[in-house]
């Protein structure tokens, strides 16, 4: 574990400078399609899109990043798993491949698990583009192979702690920030086969140089006119030092997924908290959960970090370090009483059920964010639940696109 720590520390590298690519979707009204797991079945991406009247797909992880040599590198365990939930393996086959007398990994193609060497050979096009983040359980060395451009797909479009994409769409400027990847706390310092990015064995995660790299990077391009959503796989409800970030990056809205719900989960902190101490309480326990394991590798981390590396690293501590004041409460050394935290009502989250199950729509028009939520549910019956449509007025963003900016309204 020591030694693969110290490699990832001096192995990581960032691509500079980074790639802040903005595309004009429609300036008048546009919906963006919303969907995780999708799992390798890219062939349903232009039907969903199709049937949403969607000008762009956000997708959360779990994409199905595997080419044929990706299966030799894939452990046993996460080949089961694989196997389990795939969506192009028809049941009865999957029965057999299961079975513990039959040897999975001999009989098992690289399309059972996922259809990106058709997209990659041009025989599934996409017809939108696709911004998506690496999931928990994707080949770390294809992706890799797509940061560098060795392997480059029309319309489709990563979005990781370097690369950033604003989309003008509806009057309002949509910033996409992400980071993919399981999160694992004992790998947070740790890189496993990767460069870039993290991963391993057929899985990736999240390491402290990638949030301090996505920090980074939405310092390097911010902009107040524009309304900033957070893409990780991981969700931050769950997470306090995602819940961290997405202070540290100034998010407005955050897309996540990894929990594989049959319903789609709309909420903010202020009406899942108690009060404002429990949202202070969970950024502290992922902050004690973080320097417990920084505190036991910090020296050897600190003994290879070169002086960008060390930056970031920076970057990432102060993010973890930030815990609102209380309310009321001076601050440390004698400053102002500590006030709310604007994301504590403002920030909105979503955290999406798999595609399998549903999806969400962001309908953006005249500068108002409105949703539509489609989940099957789930039933004790055979038959599926009937299909559930959810539509709130939405979150009213045209302010920050106009010279004189009205008072920032609460959304609704």
């Amino acid at each position: 574990m020591q030694q693969s720590t110290l490699r990832s520390v001096s192995t990581s590298t960032r691509l500079d400078p980074p790639s802040h690519q903005t595309k004009l979707i429609d300036t008048v009204h546009g919906r963006i399609l919303c969907i995780a797991d999708v799992r390798g079945r890219l062939s349903s991406l232009n039907d969903l899109a199709r049937e949403a009247n969607a000008k762009a797909i956000i997708h959360t992880g779990d994409f199905g990043f595997f080419e044929a040599t990706s299966i030799e590198r894939i452990k046993d365990r996460i080949l089961r798993h694989l196997t389990t939930y795939s969506p192009l393996i028809p049941s009865a086959q999957r029965q057999y491949l299961l079975a513990p007398e039959n040897p999975i990994r001999q009989a098992l193609s690289i399309f059972m698990l996922s259809e990106f060497p058709l997209l990659l050979s041009g025989q599934i096009k996409l017809q939108v583009p696709v911004f998506t983040v690496a999931g928990a359980c994707e080949d770390v060395l294809l992706l890799e192979k797509l940061r560098t451009g060795t392997y480059n797909i029309e319309n489709l479009h990563l979005i990781d702690g370097v690369t950033t994409h604003c989309l003008h769409i509806g009057r309002i400027k949509l910033r996409l920030l992400g980071l993919g990847g399981a999160f694992v706390t004992h790998k947070l310092f740790d890189s496993g086969e990767g460069t870039t990015f993290a991963g391993g064995n057929g899985t990736m995660w999240i390491t402290a140089l990638q949030i301090g790299e996505l920090i980074d990077t939405a310092q390097r391009v911010f902009d107040p006119a524009e309304t900033r959503l957070l893409v990780t796989h991981t969700s931050p409800g769950r997470e306090g030092i995602l819940a961290s970030l997405a202070l540290a990056l100034k998010a407005d809205l955050t897309l996540s997924a990894g929990l594989h719900f049959r319903y789609t989960s709309s909420w903010n902190e202020f009406s899942v908290q108690c009060d404002y101490d429990a949202l202070r309480s969970k950024l502290r326990n992922g902050r004690d959960a973080f320097y417990q394991k920084w505190d036991s590798v910090k020296s050897q981390v600190d003994a290879v970090l070169d002086d960008r590396q060390r930056v970031l690293i920076d970057k990432a501590l102060a993010a973890v370090d930030r815990i609102p004041h209380a309310i009321g409460q001076p601050a440390l050394g004698g400053g102002p009483p500590g006030t709310e935290d604007a994301a504590w009502k403002n920030c909105w989250n979503w955290n999406l059920c798999d595609a399998e199950y549903g999806s969400m729509v962001l309908d953006i028009k005249e500068g108002r964010v409105s949703t539509e939520l489609k989940s099957q549910g789930t039933s004790r019956h055979p038959l599926p639940l009937p299909i559930i449509y959810l539509r709130p007025l939405g979150f009213d963003y045209a302010y920050r696109c106009t010279e004189t900016p009205a008072t920032q309204p609460t959304p609704t």
